[in-house]
């Protein structure tokens, strides 16, 4: 019967050169090598999603609001409608005349 020690076979299957990593993630990027201007341009580009994001979503929150008030208004009218009542949409005049004539 064979028996191999555990400490000789951990030893073949190591590697005989030491991990390291890649020479790309050595480098460090000084703040310098990037241009102000570039800086300068990717603000502006940024600013200018931001201010698109808020008026889209101003805009989704404005017509959200009208459908909702359309569709209330038009389910109620319909409510009134099949109920059978006749004075469904009021009379909003303008000029009311004044009850005493004088």
């Amino acid at each position: 019967m064979n028996i191999i020690p555990f400490n000789a076979a951990r030893s073949r299957l190591r590697s005989f050169r030491p991990v390291a990593p890649p020479p790309a993630l050595g480098i460090a990027v000084s703040e310098a090598s990037r241009s102000r201007a570039e800086d300068a341009a990717e603000d502006r580009m940024r600013m200018r999603q931001n201010l698109a994001a808020m008026i889209a979503i101003a805009a989704i929150l404005v017509l959200g609001s009208w459908l909702i008030d359309s569709l209330r208004y038009y389910s109620r009218l319909q409510t009134c409608l099949e109920a059978g009542h006749r004075n469904c949409l009021p009379f909003e005049a303008k000029y009311q005349p004044s009850p005493y004539r004088g």
